[in-house]
């Protein structure tokens, strides 16, 4: 089997500032979750891809952040593909950048937002006239897909850079999948549980008494409703995930679901990093009040998201999440 090869003059990582910046805590934070045992959802993804693809195939990780799905591949698979990670954020690139820079099988691209436009740049726009026009053999998505706001743009540009049959990847925990067990849940929609948890806590236990009149404000605790649906979006059905797969041109060819076992800490640890999208309104959110909360109130925030867990998981240690799988042809 012969190994891809990247174009001539093709450099694997551009000279762009956010390749050079230091490394920022929040993506480093970010990266621990691959040591949780809920990332055990990217155990299916891995098993897809060793069995349709070996180094002769280039492999696009869309949203692919800190390189977490890139790593594991380029770990666990014996003749692993090449693979461009791309995303948004140039704090988790660089530290892709950083995990796998002498993995001379990976290639990184910032996606750029341009404010004058209010749109990300296309995949046409990002990746290089040559490896476009080759084209790549699959598209990756993982955890990643329920946080698109223009999901057929984003399938059409998908589309265009496949090869003829090329194949898309996709799986996430929030999608609400009508065939998995009705006692699994949607990750994402812990968040609303925990929120309505810490309401009764504060509103029936007296230590938390001094936080009652934040409750009485509606239009304080309205705006902090929008903040926290806008930090973890409303679950779409599955049907919305496969009628936009299809109307841009793909065949479904396969869907599935599995539970993965989710330990409440670790779950706890990825949400603290949020804490002001999961209950901002506990000293208010700086996004909104254009002041930082003291380091109490944030304290008390994260007290009261741990208590919110332990009362929703009726003291628990683990959860089951479901995670559903969605394989598309060209």
């Amino acid at each position: 089997m012969n190994n891809y090869e990247w174009p001539k003059g093709f450099e694997r990582t551009p000279s762009e500032s956010w390749a050079t910046e230091a490394l920022e805590e929040l993506a480093m934070k970010y990266d621990t979750v691959e040591e949780h045992g809920w990332y055990d959802n990217l155990d299916a993804t891995v098993e897809q891809i060793s069995n349709a693809y070996g180094s002769d195939a280039l492999l696009l990780d869309y949203s692919g952040g800190t390189g977490i799905l890139t790593d594991r591949i380029m770990r666990e698979m014996k003749h692993p593909p090449s693979m461009m990670i791309v995303d948004s954020s140039p704090k988790f690139l660089r530290l892709a950048l950083e995990k796998l820079r002498k993995n001379k099988n990976v290639a990184y691209r910032l996606i750029r937002y341009l404010r004058e436009e209010k749109r990300l740049q296309t995949l046409r726009e990002v990746v290089d006239p040559l490896v476009y026009e080759q084209g790549v053999d699959a598209v990756v998505s993982t955890n990643a897909i329920h946080l698109y706001y223009g999901l057929p743009k984003t399938m059409g540009s998908w589309y265009d850079i496949l090869k003829d049959e090329g194949r898309i990847f996709v799986q996430s925990g929030n999608i609400r999948n009508p065939n998995a067990p009705k006692s699994s849940w949607i990750i994402d929609e812990t968040v609303e549980y925990i929120h309505q948890a810490a309401l009764r806590i504060v509103q029936s236990q007296s230590e938390y008494q001094h936080l009652r009149p934040y409750l009485d404000d509606k239009t304080y605790m309205e705006a902090h409703d929008r903040l926290r649906r806008k930090y973890f979006l409303p679950v779409r059905d599955l049907s919305y995930y496969t009628d936009c797969i299809e109307s841009s041109g793909f065949t479904i060819e396969g869907v599935e679901h599995r539970s993965i076992k989710a330990r409440v800490d670790q779950w706890y640890s990825f949400l603290e990093v949020y804490h002001e999208g999961v209950l901002g309104w506990v000293g208010g959110a700086e996004k909104i009040t254009k002041k930082a909360p003291s380091t109490e109130m944030v304290s008390l925030r994260k007290e009261l998201m741990w208590k919110g867990m332990r009362e929703i998981f009726k003291g628990q240690d683990s959860f089951d999440a479901v995670w559903t799988y969605i394989t598309a042809k060209k």
